[in-house]
């Protein structure tokens, strides 16, 4: 998650400008303070559109509907950012006043407390014996019975046993190993690499720099590393049993494709998304699932390259979604990027356009700090709940003293639920 937050300040440099954003909000802070509520709402809505789901801006936004006497609009604004983090105290501000009263306010205090309620249906499954690996993502190799795990901070691949011993499986990697997938066969290992701030090793000159690696399972022979030029952090890949193979970019909002054996731009979503997490396809793999960390998740045909947004209910928030696992016409989204932090299950309509139902399968534990990406196996998901972004000091060192060893999770999906 701090990765992506840091991520959000080059989104508005890409988007609309990071100058053009700061003097807009300094223009609406003005309008506010002078009582011009007129203008405060007009550039509260622009700055929310440029941005979606920034806790300021969309806090601002339901003042502004507030202060205009639009009370309908101002309530549907407050349970969005309710959704997104139910700390904020909006409660206490007298820019809501005129709407203390009304029963739709009343209800989203409500909300507010149910939205704290702990839900546990995984179970821990292990500890990883190495502490500051910083797993990101994992992965299943079913022949070999053998977990993976990629290491953000350590630049490598490491197999893990039962018991959570860690052994070096591969560590010919220049920057952090983000997501690890196999084809079909199993016969080779996709990995996703980009360089940031909180490896080891890193260097200003490497900023932005990213890697896709082909390895040979069976001899952990590197067969081929593919490069592009840019600014990237490639941070999830798929890989389809014809062995096509797709990787989302979190720098700008790319989906890229190994084809005839080169790197390629596929999709481009510059000016439809903002900020590219997960990825997944569908049963058939005719449709890719691409979660965005502040719009929710879009739909690409693989085909006609068509794209849609998902249609979500009004009682769930699009925000914050990481890893995206495909099951069963439904999709599993571990959202890190909200609070509490959660893991859904949202089932998809036969047409795969809109989510008709959700379920929360965990919300508010105290273990999750935080989880990412997830891998499933035959029925049961897996994850590590606790990643350690929030631990690194300003100058990117990691304090062992303030977490424990990376936890993997598993959540049985067939298993009947606890709402506890």
């Amino acid at each position: 998650m701090m990765l992506k937050l840091k991520l959000f300040i080059l989104l508005l440099i890409g988007t609309f400008g990071f100058s053009q954003t700061k003097a807009l909000y300094e223009k609406s802070v003005e309008a506010y303070k002078s009582k011009d509520y007129v203008q405060f709402l007009k550039l509260a809505k622009q700055l929310d559109s440029i941005r979606p789901a920034h806790p300021t801006f969309t806090y601002n936004l339901a003042s502004a509907y507030t202060l205009n006497g639009k009370k309908e609009e101002a309530l549907l604004v407050l349970k969005r950012m309710v959704l997104a983090n139910n700390t904020v105290a909006f409660e206490d501000d007298s820019d809501f006043e005129s709407i203390k009263n009304d029963n739709g306010f009343k209800e989203l205090l409500q909300l507010k407390v149910s939205q704290s309620k702990t839900i546990k249906n995984s179970v821990e499954k292990l500890r990883l014996s190495e502490k500051d690996l910083h797993p990101e993502g994992l992965f299943y190799l079913e022949k070999q019975k053998l977990w993976l795990s990629s290491s953000i901070r350590n630049k490598k691949i490491v197999s893990f046993d039962s018991s959570g011993k860690c052994s070096d499986w591969f560590t010919d990697c220049l920057y952090s190993v983000f997501a690890l997938k196999a084809d079909h066969d199993q016969k080779y290992l996709w990995v996703v690499c980009s360089a940031i701030p909180e490896m080891n090793g890193f260097a200003k000159e490497l900023d932005g720099k990213s890697e896709i690696l082909k390895i040979e399972i069976s001899s952990k022979k590197l067969i081929k590393r593919y490069t592009i030029e840019g600014n990237h952090v490639f941070g999830d890949i798929a890989v389809a049993k014809n062995n096509d193979v797709f990787i989302s970019d979190s720098a700008e909002p790319i989906i890229y494709k190994i084809e005839n054996d080169n790197l390629i731009l596929w999709k481009d979503l510059r000016n439809k998304a903002f900020n590219l997490q997960g990825i997944t396809f569908n049963k058939n793999e005719s449709k890719l699932f691409i979660a965005d960390y502040l719009k929710g998740i879009c739909v690409v045909d693989i085909k006609s390259k068509k794209e849609h947004w998902l249609e979500f209910p009004n009682e769930v928030s699009k925000k914050g979604i990481d890893g995206l696992v495909y099951y069963k016409n439904s999709l599993i989204a571990i959202e890190n990027g909200v609070v509490p932090i959660r893991i859904m299950r949202y089932k998809l309509n036969d047409s795969e356009t809109k989510i008709i139902d959700f379920t929360i399968l965990d919300n508010n534990r105290e273990e999750f700090n935080e989880p990412a990406l997830a891998a499933l196996v035959h029925d049961k998901l897996y994850f590590f709940a606790n990643s350690p972004w929030k631990f690194y000091d300003k100058n990117f060192q990691l304090d062992e003293g303030k977490f424990e060893n990376p936890k993997l999770f598993e959540l049985d999906l067939e298993k009947p639920l606890s709402k506890f």
